[in-house]
């Protein structure tokens, strides 16, 4: 008696046209822009070809790389005797990718300012408010002057003010 085998789908080839569900489109360009990265990649270390690759993912978002750098590369290319219109091809992106570039260092240096002062809060917890308290539980300390402490209630009255008008009460006098 023969056994009947199994029918699987198998490997199947995808037909190449625009995938109309716009959630399913967005998993695939993550999936396929990383498979495409790490293909590249191979390629530089099995060949030491010089790759570049810029992406946009569909909301716009640019995926770049490349090896020693996507500069290097397209600087290369672009001295390399290419024709005119190559060299306006890649002009046009070139000052998109400037902004990218500015807003990517933008958003590191505020990374950076808010590890900064993330560090800083640290640092005071560990120095003197172990216990877990909320800032406005630990005591106001000795080592304010009478100029300070002036300036700390008068913010505390105009916190207790915005909040009673948020409220719709009269502030607590």
């Amino acid at each position: 008696m023969a056994e009947a085998k199994k029918q699987t789908l198998g490997c199947r080839r995808t037909e190449c046209k625009i995938i109309e569900n716009k959630a399913a489109r967005e998993v695939t360009f993550s999936k396929r822009h990383q498979g495409m990265f790490r293909k590249a990649s191979e390629l530089v270390i099995l060949c030491g070809a010089q790759v570049a690759i810029i992406t946009y993912s569909p909301h716009g978002n640019p995926f770049v790389f490349g090896h020693p750098s996507a500069d290097a590369v397209i600087q290369s290319y672009l001295s390399s005797g290419a024709d005119a219109r190559a060299s306006e091809a890649v002009a046009a992106p070139s000052h998109a990718l400037d902004e990218h570039k500015r807003q990517y260092q933008d958003a590191v240096s505020k990374l950076e300012e808010a590890k900064r002062v993330q560090a800083e809060a640290g640092e005071g917890r560990a120095a003197g408010n172990c216990s877990g308290q909320m800032w406005w539980d630990e005591s106001v300390g000795d080592g304010i002057g009478a100029e300070e402490l002036e300036h700390y209630v008068d913010s505390l009255e105009n916190l207790m003010k915005m909040v009673a008008d948020r409220l719709g009460t009269q502030p607590c006098a």
